[in-house]
């Protein structure tokens, strides 16, 4: 797999370094967006393609009493996620799940707040996917 393609879907050693550099790379973009993020304390969010698993980090400290969950297609993108919010996933307060935004098994309405960061342009069906 090049390197561009782990940009899609990180995969093996390279998605490994990838998901790495998202963290550090989408962080300006991802800072900037969550000031516009009027969250309550208690509020339950899903981050939509959760990549490295910072802004999920990120989103439970803007809702210290909340849950926030991550879904993610790639299985490196959901290990690393899982890794750096482990705390978090102990106290019960995350999860993070392999899957497709075209397709999640979250209830309906269950969120307060539903983000994805630098990911919509990999979606398949934009218009379903955002239905979901």
């Amino acid at each position: 797999m090049s390197f561009f393609e782990n940009t899609r879907k990180p995969a093996g050693f390279g998605g490994k370094l990838m998901v790495v550099m998202m963290n550090l790379g989408h962080s300006p973009v991802a800072w900037w967006g969550l000031h516009f993020l009027e969250l309550a304390p208690d509020d339950k969010v899903l981050d939509c393609g959760c990549g490295g698993g910072a802004n999920i980090r990120r989103l439970l400290k803007k809702c210290p009493q909340g849950i926030v969950k991550g879904i993610d297609y790639s299985p490196v993108s959901v290990e690393k996620t899982k890794k750096v919010n482990e705390t978090a996933i102990a106290d019960g307060r995350c999860a993070v799940l392999q899957g497709s935004v075209a397709d999640m098994m979250f209830a309906d309405n269950w969120f307060d707040a539903v983000t994805a960061f630098e990911t919509v342009y990999f979606w398949p069906d934009l218009p379903r996917c955002f239905r979901e």
